[in-house]
This record gives C-alpha cells, sequence and structure tokens, in this order.
C-alpha cells in the first residue's frame, strides 16, 4: 500500500477538471464504490490479516478485532504446543456442546459469532494461552481528513510515538487501522493500537530512531503497490461516461 484516499481523490479533482465541493463527495463515492467492488470479488491474500487473543481462565467467549470481516481459521498455543480446533458450524450444535461447562488448557472446538463479533472456544479455557485468529479485513468507506498536527519521536527499540507537542495533539482509537508516514522514513506503518493522545504503537517496527519529526497520519487504498490506481480509474470511466451521455442528450433536444 503506497497511495492515500486523499491523494486519489486529489487526482480525481485535477483529472476530471473540477475542483469543486459537489465534485470532490462525488469523488470519494465512485472511489469508495469501487474499492469496495474490488475487495469482495474474491478472497485476495493482501485483504487477510491475523492478530492474537489472549484468553482468562474460565472465560470461553471474546471479542473478534475490530476489523475482522470473516474468520478463516484459528490457531491455539497452550502449554508450548499449537492446536488446530475445528470450527462448529450452527449454533445448535454449539448450545447442544456447552451444556455441560467442560474446562481445559487444551481446545478443540470454536465457535463464531457474527450478531456480536465474537468468537467461543470450547472446552472453556482453564488456564490463560495464546488464541491467533485468521480472518478476512472488513473495510469500512473512507472519508477522514489525514492528520499530521505535531511532530513525533520513536527510539529504535520501540515502535511507540511520543510527540513533543502533547497540548496540540490529539490521537484517538478511532485512527486504529489508519496508516502513519514520518517524514523523514517515508515508509507507511499500520496504526495498532493508541494508548492515549500522544502515544500510540504500530504494527511494524520503525526503521530507525526519529526526533521531532514531521508525521502524517491517513487512510490508505487497501491495495498492493502498482494497484492502488484502479480503483481512481474505475471513477474516472463513470465520470466521463456520465459526462458523454449527457452532452448527448444535450445535443438530440432531450434536455
Amino acid at each position: 500500500m503506497s497511495k492515500t484516499f486523499n491523494s486519489s481523490v486529489s487526482d480525481f479533482k485535477i483529472l476530471s477538471r473540477d475542483s469543486s465541493s459537489a465534485n470532490e463527495t462525488l469523488g470519494k463515492s465512485l472511489l469508495n464504490i469501487f474499492i469496495g467492488k474490488i475487495l469482495v470479488m474474491r478472497d485476495w491474500v493482501f485483504n487477510r490479516s491475523s492478530a492474537d487473543i489472549t484468553t482468562i481462565a474460565n472465560q470461553q467467549d471474546y471479542l473478534l478485532p475490530y476489523n475482522c470481516e470473516r474468520v478463516k481459521d484459528i490457531k491455539v498455543y497452550s502449554g508450548g504446543i499449537y492446536y488446530y480446533p475445528k470450527e462448529v458450524n450452527t449454533r445448535k450444535e454449539w448450545v447442544i456442546l456447552n451444556r455441560t461447562t467442560v474446562t481445559s488448557s487444551i481446545p478443540s472446538r470454536y465457535s463464531v459469532d457474527d450478531t456480536i463479533n465474537e468468537v467461543g472456544i470450547y472446552p472453556v479455557p482453564s488456564t490463560p494461552y495464546t488464541i491467533t485468529v485468521y480472518f478476512q479485513k472488513q473495510t469500512s468507506d473512507f472519508s477522514v481528513s489525514d492528520y499530521a498536527t505535531g511532530v513525533i519521536s520513536v527510539t529504535t527499540a520501540s515502535p511507540t510515538y511520543v510527540t513533543a507537542s502533547p497540548a496540540s495533539v490529539a490521537w484517538t482509537s478511532a485512527m486504529i487501522g489508519r496508516f502513519i508516514q514520518p517524514t523523514t522514513d517515508g515508509y507507511w506503518y499500520e496504526i495498532d493500537a493508541v494508548a492515549s493522545p500522544t502515544q500510540l504503537t504500530v504494527i511494524r517496527k520503525i526503521r530507525g530512531a526519529i526526533s521531532y519529526g514531521a508525521y502524517n497520519i491517513a487512510e490508505m487504498i487497501p491495495l498492493p503497490y502498482g494497484s492502488e490506481d484502479i480503483p481512481l480509474w474505475f471513477a474516472l470511466a463513470v465520470y466521463y461516461q456520465g459526462k458523454e451521455g449527457l452532452a448527448a442528450w444535450v445535443a438530440e433536444g432531450d434536455l
């Protein structure tokens, strides 16, 4: 991923030769439509992810990652051994299985409840262990402005950012899943968690130390490098087809 959504919006306005707010709104709508169409075409490898969940003794159900569209599989690491529990596909079977409470540190089954975005483990975990959830990502419509208030610092030993101007910075949990780009680094890093208005962590470790550097937080086009402009070309195609159709109606006296 190497292009922000707002950069595509800017390109749409330039290439359509219309910088009006109405055309910007149209561009955002068309881009979101075609991003969504591409993502649902198939189970793309680039649209998959994973996350770790730590169990709690005697607790069966756990909240899935915020961006989980569909669980593909889970893996459990317990007592130094990896386990691959099988999915229970129906709610009825899950209820029958849990008529008697059984606890163990060895999982054998799991069930996903899409209505509340939770995964249940059977037997009920008797001790803490790690569940790795593999899933297809869910993407909502892109709409927010980029954020670049203040400056950031990071050491080579940690991916945590600390800004030098905390009074003016307001990072929020809504930024989880967006990407941050240190200006001096040039690479984009996905935001994993926001600990406070001035501290966040990223999934991939920053390459080097940064001291009071400029940055940008943005929504990225969720397509691999080299294909991030496909939604833009589709959006422009629809835009100009609409323009040609309108011109034809005017020429024929229909408008």
